[in-house]
């Protein structure tokens, strides 16, 4: 897992802590918890950022091959 995916599921953990603070009640609390939790995402994304994802969509520039034609302007014998 990525340094970048481990930050983004601590985000998730207390989000799910500040919902719960929330319905209990606990306002402050749970504000506290979604600022870190803002804070982690905030961190993931910039991390993401400097150093994209190593899959597909960031090989060779970002545009997909496409096919070649065969050259018309050759003549056929």
């Amino acid at each position: 897992m990525s340094e970048a995916d481990e930050l983004r599921q601590r985000a998730e953990s207390l989000l799910a802590l500040a919902i719960k603070a929330r319905e209990q009640g606990q306002f402050a609390t749970a504000d506290s918890l979604l600022a870190e939790a803002a804070q982690f995402s905030n961190e993931a994304e910039a991390l993401e950022t400097a150093q994209p994802r190593s899959d597909r969509r960031f090989f060779g520039g970002g545009e997909p091959a496409r096919p070649q034609q065969p050259d018309s302007s050759e003549k056929k014998q």
